[in-house]
């Protein structure tokens, strides 16, 4: 598209005047809306508090302390951004949230400053209500790295792409060396916060290599940028290898083929048929299509990513890492750039005023469709809560069995209740009887100082003579251990809690329930307990 072309639309575009201003500030307000209002509605989950009790260790070192042991198999500036978040504003759901709903607001700006330097703002404003359709964006109330992997893989595109606009004008390079700062930094960020932030380097990289290939002219100031960026994998290697080694043999989340078809079905979510169909349209009539100003080099970037789920996966597979589809959200951004081209290049701006329309409507009944579950959820556990502390006698120790269920119940509960619960770990009996030990592994590694709830051994919790509550999965190692070795397993209850899982964010494993264990013929667990299994108590200060 010629300036000719472009500056003809946009006087005739009745949108494109009111439409710089009203409507970033009408996705901008219901990005807030739907993020704080989530963010207090949903309750805290387990992997969230391996996030903020990590973060409360106040300081650099020991929150890398934490991290060296095992506690998190993450990088430290999620950890480091909710100390600051929660120092300031304390320790409310929307706190220790704040950190991602800032990052994902990065996103969604970046994205908008990306589009609008080629499209009209009715364009820009459907790539960003296409990226808050994703299951990707559920991670803007959630309290960990992913959120963050998005907000910074955008924001180093867009300062990328903000430098080559800068780099033929000598008059513009101080500018043009200001964008490349800010891309390092988000790079590294991005890198500082997830390790697979190391993806948010390909669209990039992918990007200059076709403006080599075509120019046959090196820009040495992007491939410096870059460089400098990675320097951070350096000092993480320890802790890389660390995670490797703890997490790696029992992870739950080791690469799978079937990490790459989730990716795309279930964190892109719904947007991907439209897109899909976007694209079919113009394979039968590209010729008669709109012609878009988007440069050839972000078109390469943003297919590239779309293609984060199977680099992605080609990264972790040759050394068996962990990955799932939430490591790879950015590639909703890619659909949603992809998307906003195809609908430039088929759409008029009524037709795509309407889909904007549509798309608000889209996004506001989805996230009231998720509060609604969310709201279901905290009523279950609340009311799970309530029937353990009821089942507890004072001064009794109530055994936790389910590493999803502990830490939430921990802080939801009563100072009494608090005072009672310990985490038992035994890693022989979890191999037996589970196909992972992720959560115990987490735990385990914070036991010293990190987490508050104290961790024992099976063997030095059950008395002999007398009932025991447990909550734990009957079908999880726990249970199982203790029937085999002769206890019995009274249900308080058939569980009329309803579902304490949901998607990503499960408060318990599958069928978790409240019993009361008693010695039905002399227990021999204290026999069968291995070299692996923890000291016999190891409680937090």
């Amino acid at each position: 598209m010629s300036p000719n072309q472009t500056s003809t639309q946009t006087t005739s575009d009745p949108t494109s005047g009111r439409g710089r201003i009203v409507l970033p500030v009408l996705i901008a307000i219901l990005f807030l809306a739907i993020a704080l209002f989530q963010a207090h509605l949903k309750l805290l989950w387990g992997d969230e508090f391996v996030t903020y009790w990590i973060g409360q260790q106040r300081s650099f070192r020991g929150i890398w302390s934490a991290l060296a042991s095992g506690a998190d198999p993450n990088p430290p500036l999620m950890h480091l951004l909710n100390w600051a978040s929660t120092s300031l504003f304390g320790s409310s759901s929307i706190a220790v949230r704040l950190p991602s709903i800032l990052a994902v607001g990065l996103a969604l700006t970046s994205l908008w400053c990306l589009l609008r330097r080629y499209v009209a703002p009715v364009y820009a404003a459907a790539g960003c209500l296409a990226l808050m359709t994703t299951r990707g964006f559920d991670y803007t109330y959630d309290a960990r790295s992913y959120g963050l992997l998005l907000g910074f893989a955008l924001a180093a595109l867009a300062a990328w792409n903000a430098a080559n606009q800068h780099a033929a004008s000598s008059s513009n390079s101080t500018r043009r060396y200001l964008y490349l700062a800010a891309m390092a930094l988000a790079l590294a960020c991005g890198l500082s916060s997830n390790y697979y932030g190391v993806l948010a380097f390909f669209p990039i990289a992918a990007g200059e290599l076709y403006r080599l290939i075509t120019t046959r002219k090196l820009h040495p100031g992007v491939w410096l940028a870059m460089f400098l960026a990675a320097l951070p994998l350096l000092a993480f290697r320890p802790l890389i290898h660390a995670n490797l080694t703890e997490f790696g043999p029992h992870a739950w989340n080791k690469p799978q083929l079937s990490m790459i078809s989730d990716s795309y079905l279930v964190i892109v979510e719904g947007i991907i048929w439209p897109v899909l169909i976007l694209f079919a349209i113009w394979l039968w009539k590209r010729r008669s299509s709109n012609p878009t100003s988007l440069p050839t080099e972000l078109r390469i970037a943003a297919a590239t990513l779309l293609a984060y789920p199977i680099i992605g996966f080609a990264l972790a597979y040759p050394g068996s890492a962990m990955i799932s589809p939430r490591c790879v959200i950015p590639v909703c951004a890619g659909v949603a750039i992809v998307g906003v081209d195809l609908l430039a290049r088929l759409t008029s701006r009524r037709i795509a005023t309407g889909i904007v329309l549509f798309l608000f409507v889209w996004v506001s009944s989805r996230e009231l469709a998720c509060a609604l579950i969310l709201r279901q959820q905290r009523h279950a556990f609340l009311h799970f809560r309530n029937d353990v502390e009821r089942a507890a006698a004072p001064g009794e120790r109530v055994l936790i069995g389910d590493s999803l269920v502990v830490m939430p119940l921990y802080w939801y509960a009563s100072p009494a209740l608090r005072q009672q619960i310990v985490f038992p770990i035994d890693f022989a009996a979890i191999h037996r009887f589970e196909p992972d030990d992720s959560g115990e592994q987490n735990l385990w590694g914070g036991r010293n100082g990190v987490f508050p709830v104290p961790i024992a051994s099976p063997a030095a919790l059950i008395p002999h003579d007398a009932e025991t509550l447990l909550v734990a999965s009957p079908t999880g190692w726990l249970a199982q251990t203790l029937t085999t070795n002769g206890f019995t397993l009274h249900a308080d209850d058939t569980n009329p809690w309803g579902d304490l899982g949901g998607v990503f964010t499960p408060l318990a494993h599958p069928a978790t329930r409240i019993y009361f264990v008693t010695p039905a013929t002399p227990p021999t667990i204290a026999a069968n307990s291995t070299a692996d299994a923890p000291p016999a108590v190891s409680s937090n200060p």
